[in-house]
């Protein structure tokens, strides 16, 4: 799972590239960036070096300025799965409230049971 910098970085790619190879500006990019990540020149070199190491994009060429870059398919499918994550992982007021009941019934009902067979014995 990638961290929210990389996360942003690799978003951020796949729009301008499409899965295809593009040459993109560094600048151009930081400058589109969230400016709350911080990300600066250094951050993103070991950022697209940690993306293309493990196969989210994929590096041509890049010099100081420029870089020429594709995002995979990987990358496409990581960020489609982010998305459902944090769709499944959100839970109603209405799901805490049963639960919270239904963990009350049962440590109710088990003391209640644990007291009746403690007096019959």
């Amino acid at each position: 799972m990638l961290d929210k910098k990389s996360t942003a970085v690799l978003a951020l790619l796949l729009d301008k590239t499409e899965n295809a190879y593009k040459v993109l500006t560094k600048s151009q990019i930081l400058a589109e960036l969230p400016k709350k990540l911080n990300i600066d020149a250094q951050t993103f070199a070991n950022i697209v070096t940690f993306l293309t190491e493990n196969e989210y994009v994929s590096v041509k060429y890049q010099d100081k300025e420029e870089i020429c870059i594709a995002t995979t398919i990987k990358a496409q499918s990581y960020l489609d799965g982010e998305k459902d994550l944090q769709q499944k992982a959100k839970i109603s007021n209405y799901q805490v409230t049963f639960l919270f009941v239904g963990v009350f019934l049962a440590a109710f009902l088990g003391s209640l049971i644990a007291g009746l067979i403690g007096k019959l014995f």
